[in-house]
């Protein structure tokens, strides 16, 4: 139990104090999202969960198949902000494109 409370106000820490830094400084904090923090904090996690390594290899592998779709919904999601569209539409096109976009890279098996 208290692990799992570990893990929570660790990742929430973490994901706090880039939201704090981009609030100030928002090209910074868009580079510090970007870093692969969320990913290695959670294959760490599996660590200390005792996964074995092939498992957290392959968790590493699927996070690395997602950035081609995550980079097309940032992409979307920055034409649809500086075309002025409101930030629910293009949150909501930009999810709908990263998920088009997911679907067809499985298809084709990647």
């Amino acid at each position: 139990m208290w692990m799992m409370v570990l893990k929570i106000v660790v990742s929430a820490g973490i994901i706090t104090a880039i939201s704090g830094i981009a609030k100030q400084y928002p090209g910074i904090g868009g580079w510090i999202a970007a870093l692969p923090v969320i990913s290695l904090l959670s294959a760490f996690w599996l660590l200390v969960g005792h996964q074995p390594s092939v498992e957290i290899a392959r968790f590493l592998t699927s996070v690395a198949k997602g950035l081609v779709p995550t980079a097309i919904l940032l992409l979307c999601m920055v034409v649809c902000l500086r075309s002025q569209w409101s930030f629910r539409l293009s949150f909501a096109v930009s999810t709908s494109v990263w998920l088009l976009a997911s679907v067809g890279l499985k298809k084709i098996g990647m």
